[in-house]
């Protein structure tokens, strides 16, 4: 397995010239369904990788990040933003299967209301292409007397129908 240990500024500026500067909310654009979140255990989701100019292992660990933080943000309810703070450790298997569905795994570690470890994985059918443990952080609202947290916003909520894909 080879590790992962940051990001490089061209991964960030490449995103950054496709996807254009980020609007105040988080868009979620890494996932394709959200399929459960068992509050204080696990969530999963369903996405794919496509072959672009980006980092595989860039992708997949925002995949794995937002998914947690699906799980993560369950704790609050959706009320709270959340950052993603640290990569304690990432390990990822190539070659990276492009187009094809993956699956996307968080399951909580050590959860408290002010931040979480959560151990991440990433799958296509059987075999594991990266894992890891990652920290996110709750950091309240990010823009005081906004009606909604810019993390949890309505059109996300909505889109991927979270609340319905939400079991204790």
């Amino acid at each position: 397995m080879q590790k992962a240990l940051f990001f490089t500024l061209l991964d960030l500026w490449v995103l950054k010239s496709v996807y254009g500067d980020p609007d105040p909310t988080m868009r979620w654009l890494l996932l394709d369904e959200v399929v459960e979140i068992i509050k204080g255990k696990k969530a999963r989701a369903r996405s794919h990788l496509s072959n672009s100019a980006f980092s595989p292992e860039v992708l997949m660990i925002e995949m794995m990040a937002q998914t947690a933080g699906l799980l993560f943000g369950a704790e609050s309810n959706f009320r709270e933003d959340l950052i993603f703070a640290k990569i304690e450790s990432m390990e990822f298997k190539p070659p990276f299967p492009y187009g094809d569905e993956l699956s996307i795994y968080a399951e909580s570690s050590e959860i408290r209301p002010e931040g979480g470890w959560l151990n991440t994985s990433i799958y296509c059918q059987n075999d594991c292409l990266g894992q890891g443990r990652i920290l996110l952080m709750n950091v309240g609202r990010l823009l005081s007397g906004h009606p909604e947290p810019l993390t949890f916003h309505a059109g996300f909520m909505d889109h991927f129908k979270v609340k319905e894909k939400l079991h204790s």
